[in-house]
Formats: structure tokens, sequence, C-alpha cells
């Protein structure tokens, strides 16, 4: 042998997320200058380093190098006893090679996330959620499932009520909601729970706040129709009493008149001459069309003009026309100046309102008006004006709402719906997010790729949910409310397709969203390795280097709205 080595300690310990060392001596036992050239082996070998890692050394002389351990706070690194070893290479006496091998101890934490899908439940007479529990610590985890109402006015069936998970793994259990008295009318009633997941061992609980919103049976649109439909029976009954017809017996005014009868007189008597048919010198029938003329022909409800003749209908003209006159629109009917038997010329509207255009006078019922269609549901984006309410939606005019700048949505808006106050904040901040990115290079200016002005998609989220966080509060191992905005804004720009399941995260995390805008409630989530897979994964898709961490090269594409497409 031409060297001598020494670890010092041979065995350390030492916890997630912190950091330890140990000392390597090497001895030049020769009689030639030889360069040790130190790697180390074994797990512990992807969060280890040797500091330095050559030692050049004369014969009889002696040097030292650092071994530093610095395991991450991870569900990766299990707790318990990992070898390793470090390997001593001489550069002159090749064969003479050594591994000193040493121990390190890894102590264990816990970390337990858990979050109720969805936290927002709804029913008659039952909701359905699911728990889901992850076990971000480094040893397998015991946890319980407790439900409870302060008010005692639920009941609840957890399946099952306590879940097993080992590090870095999830589980889930299924969770119904019954109300104890059954609402039949009235109006909705909110009702407040909490899930709590307990860990075994451990007195502290992890508790999830939810709401069930019970429904009357008998809804508010069934209690409107009830009640026209008996407004409709008793006003049919009170015209039928008043003037139905009266049936008088013939047999009873023979009995009571002394003329004799027909066939007691043997046929003397001559029978009345009928009343003679309706003529020419008779009244005309109101309403009646002149004899060989038909009924004038209705156009799109609309009674014909006039034969006043066709004009261009200026601002005060007599007849009609297909033109439009001064001051009105495209698609109007011009009021017709007709005569008697004719119809009514329309009142000028007042105002700025819609001309009144008169209901034909041909005995006809009032024609029924179309009704609006009802607004669309949509369970992916992008969501445009006119859809019905929705969650993300909320979440997006509460975000540009804090604007706090040129574009920052005004109060009156409503919530979850793109009206027009809505629709002008957003098309602001597209443009100003737009703008930046190619006047002043701050984002890609990427958002109009994918996305339409005034609508909300994936790009548009993706932005609204980047703005705000730095570096150095997504870091490694940090827990902020940064990390679950990094987290949202991830799902936005990952997800091409939605299902049930896509839409019921998106929904939990602009709730997350609401809570933070609204009452200052954040949902901190922690930086682990998690997160930095999805960060390579997002770099990889936007042309970006894939290294997992958020620096502002990251951001500065999340901000411009650089999705994968």
């Amino acid at each position: 042998m031409t060297m001598w080595t020494s670890l010092d300690p041979a065995d350390v310990t030492v916890e997630p997320g912190a950091r330890t060392s140990a000392r390597l001596r090497v001895r030049n036992t020769g009689d030639t200058v030889e360069e040790y050239r130190l790697s180390l082996v074994g797990k512990p070998s992807g969060w280890s380093r040797v500091e330095p890692d050559v030692l050049r050394l004369y014969p009889g002389s002696e040097g030292t190098a650092e071994i530093s351990f610095a395991p991450p706070r991870s569900s990766d690194v299990e707790a318990g006893p990992v070898a390793y070893g470090i390997r001593v290479d001489p550069r002159e006496n090749a064969a003479t090679r050594d591994v000193v091998e040493g121990r390190l101890t890894l102590t264990p934490f816990t970390e337990t996330r858990a979050e109720l899908l969805p936290p927002a439940l709804f029913g008659r007479f039952r909701g359905r959620a699911r728990i889901a529990v992850d076990n971000l610590g480094n040893t397998p985890l015991t946890a319980s499932l407790v439900v409870r109402d302060d008010a005692n006015r639920l009941t609840f069936d957890v399946k099952p009520n306590a879940v097993q998970i080992a590090p870095g793994r999830a589980a889930f259990g299924e969770l119904v909601v019954r109300p104890q008295a059954v609402r039949w009318t009235g109006a909705e009633e909110s009702h407040r729970f909490t899930v709590a997941v307990r860990r075994a061992g451990d007195d502290t609980a992890l508790d999830l706040d939810a709401t069930f919103d019970q429904r009357p049976v008998l809804g508010n649109w069934l209690m409107v129709a009830g009640g026209l439909l008996m407004t409709a029976l008793i006003a049919f009954l009170v015209l039928w009493f008043n003037f139905s017809p009266t049936i008088v017996s013939a047999a009873k005014e023979a009995r009571a008149t002394t003329a004799p009868r027909p066939a007691e007189q043997g046929g003397g008597g001559e029978l009345p001459e009928a009343p003679p048919p309706p003529g020419d010198g008779g009244a005309p029938t109101p309403g009646a069309n002149p004899p060989g003329e038909s009924p004038p022909p209705l156009t799109d409800g609309v009674p014909p003009p006039a034969d006043g003749g066709g004009g261009d209908g200026g601002g005060g003209g007599g007849g009609s026309g297909g033109g439009t006159g001064g001051g009105g629109s495209a698609g109007e009917t011009a009021p017709t100046d007709a005569g008697p038997g004719g119809v009514a010329p329309t009142r000028p509207p007042q105002d700025g309102a819609a001309p009144t255009v008169p209901a034909p006078d041909s005995g006809g019922g009032a024609s029924s008006q179309p009704t609006a269609p009802p607004a669309p549901v949509r369970t992916a984006p992008p969501w445009r004006a006119g859809d019905a309410p929705e969650l993300v939606v909320e979440f997006a005019q509460e975000r540009l709402a804090a604007l706090n700048n040129a574009c920052t949505l005004k109060p009156g808006w409503t919530r979850g719906v793109i009206d027009g106050a809505t629709r002008t904040s957003l098309s602001c901040y597209q443009r100003a997010v737009y703008n930046d990115g190619v006047e002043n290079g701050k984002n890609s200016a990427a958002i109009f790729l994918t996305d339409t002005e005034g609508t909300l998609g994936r790009a548009t989220f993706t932005s609204l949910w980047a703005q705000g966080i730095t570096p150095d509060k997504v870091k490694a191992g940090a827990t902020t409310w940064e990390t679950t905005q990094l987290m949202a804004a991830f799902w936005w720009a990952i997800n091409k397709g939605f299902d049930a399941h896509d839409m019921d995260v998106a929904r939990t995390n602009a709730r997350y969203g609401i809570d933070h805008f609204r009452s200052a409630r954040d949902k901190t989530s922690t930086s682990s390795t998690e997160v930095a897979a999805h960060i390579k994964e997002y770099q990889s898709a936007v042309g970006l280097q894939p290294t997992g961490i958020a620096d502002w090269a990251t951001l500065r594409k999340m901000i411009g709205g650089s999705v994968r497409r």
C-alpha cells in the first residue's frame, strides 16, 4: 500500500433538508509524488459532494477532503441508515485504489397534505365528495378521517375512515353528506362542516373547511308554476260559471202554456217563414273582407304596409317602404299611415326605446315572442360572454379587481359571468401583457397565440395565476402561497384536455385564489421534487432548458401566456 486513509466520523446523522459533513484524511506512504482522485459511491451520491475531489501529495505528506451531505426534504429520501463509500484512485499506482466505507442515517419527518374535492357540495337529499390525502413525508402514514358539523344538522358516511399511505403516495376516501331534515320549500340553506385528517400518534389534525348547500325539493320555479296553474284554474272556473249558456226545458214550456200542441191541431196551421238570408242589401259583418278578396298576408308577424307606395322613408314620411329612415337602423319597419280600415300608425319611440309594432287586426290572437335560449354551460376553456356562471371565471374577476392599475375591474360586476365590465377589464389586461412583452421584453407576449381577446382561455389563466411570483418565493423547500400559485399556473399551461376531474382541480384552485383575494386566507404549498418535475415539464414544453428551477425566464414565459400547444 502506498497510502493511508481515515474517515472521521464514519457514522453521521442528518435531517432531510439540513446539512452535515465528514472528513477524509489521506496520507502518501510511498516514495513518489502521487495524485489521488476522490469520488462518492452509493445512494447519497446524488445529493453529496467531495471538496476537493483531487489531492496531490508529496511522499510522507497528508491531505484532507470534506464530504458534505445535503439530502432534500422529500418523500424520495426514505428514513433510516444508508451506506456510502468514498473511492480513492491513485494516478500512478492504480492497483492500490481503495474504497473508504461510511454510514449516513436519515431522520424521519412527517408532512401531510389533504384536499376535499370539491370543497362546496350541494344537493336536495345528499352530497358526494372525495377526500385526497398526500403523504409528503419519508415514513409510512396512517391517518384517520373524521367529519363533524357544529350545528349537528348533518350526517356523514366516510369510506374508509382510515387510510395507510406510503411515502410520496396519495389515498382517497369517499364522503357522503346527508341533511337530517329534508327541506321541501323555501330558500337554499348552507351548512358548514369540517373534515379532520389526523395522523396516528399525533394529537394535532389537519382541518378542511367545507360547505353543503341544501336545496329545497320544491324549488321556486315549481312554486311559481303551481301558482300560475292555480290562477289559471280559478280564472277558468269563474269564466265557466259566469258565461255558461242557460238550458231551458221545452217540456216545461209546453206544460206552462195553454196553446194546443201541434199534434192536436191535426196539421191545420202553417209553419212560420224562415228569416231571409243575408243578401247584398244586408248589413256587412264587422271585420269581414270584401267579397272576392282574401285577407292581407303577414310577413314575420308584422302587418303589410298600407297602399301608400314605397319610399325611402325619411324622418317624417307618410309612405312605407323597404328603405330606412333618417336616424333609423337597418331591419326596422317604417310606420305606415293607413286610413280607415287599415293598420293604425305606430307611436314613435321615446327615450331611445324600440318602436311599438301593432298587432294585425285580423281577429286572431297576439303573436308569441320567442324566448331567449339558456346560457351555455361550459366545462372546458375558453369561457366567453354569455356563458353560464362558472367558479374559475369568478377567480379571474377577483384577480382583475386586485390589479391596481388602468385595467382594474371596477365594482359592479356579476360573479362568475363575463359581463360588459369584466370583458373590458379582461381585454385591457390581455393587450397590456402583449404590449409589455413586445415593447419592453418583460414577457413572452404569447397570450394571443392561444386565446382571443375578451375570452378566458388557458393562456390568460396561466398569466393571471403567475402574477406576483418571484423566484425566491418558490425555491426548493419553501412553503408559500406563491407555490400554490405556481402549481395552479402549471395546471392551466400543461393540460390541453379537460375532463370532470380536471375541472374539479381547476375549481379547487379557483376557490383558493378567491379566498386569497376576498378574505386574505392563503393556501400554502411546499416546493418539492414534484414541483420541480412540473417545472421541467413546462420548460421543455415552451422551449426552455429543463432545469427544474422557477427562474425569471420561466416566470416571464408564464406571465406572457406561453402554454403547451
